[in-house]
């Protein structure tokens, strides 16, 4: 094959890991860079298989585990917006009865429907301890 269509098959790779992020096709754009090579040096099919194999696996063994480790090992996981209510404070805005089941608590600046072990006045501090659908569940700060 010509060079130029390994050159293409690269680039391709490479727009595509922007979208997957996760330096693979990164490593695949590396070895056709290692086949466009070896067929502008006019290297037969197999050569070119060869070297696109061989700089692809060299990529995935020896630079993705470093790159994973030094671009993404850092990150703090992502939290969904009801996982990061979860140890938030909050102030009672109706009066919670665990009977009734009724009962309001503002955390944040939003307003969540609220359950409780035990009645909880309105105005009382309150701290999530966990989320169920639209219901959060708390206790009185101690």
């Amino acid at each position: 094959m010509n060079y130029y269509v390994y050159l293409i098959l690269a680039v391709a790779c490479f727009v595509g890991e922007m979208f997957t992020m996760e330096f693979s096709l990164a490593c695949l754009g590396i070895g056709a860079l290692g086949a466009a090579a070896a067929s502008w040096l006019g290297w037969g099919i197999w050569p070119q298989v060869g070297a696109f194999a061989l700089a692809a696996a060299v990529c995935w063994a020896g630079i993705r585990p470093f790159a994973l480790k030094h671009l993404y090992g850092k990150s703090d996981p992502v939290k969904t917006p009801a996982e990061a209510v979860i140890g938030q404070e909050g102030v009672v805005e109706t009066p919670i009865d665990p009977v009734q089941n009724t009962g309001r608590v503002k955390v944040n600046g939003e307003s969540w429907k609220a359950a409780a072990k035990e009645p909880l006045a309105a105005g009382t501090v309150c701290v999530v301890e966990k989320l169920d659908g639209v219901t959060l569940t708390v206790r009185a700060k101690n």
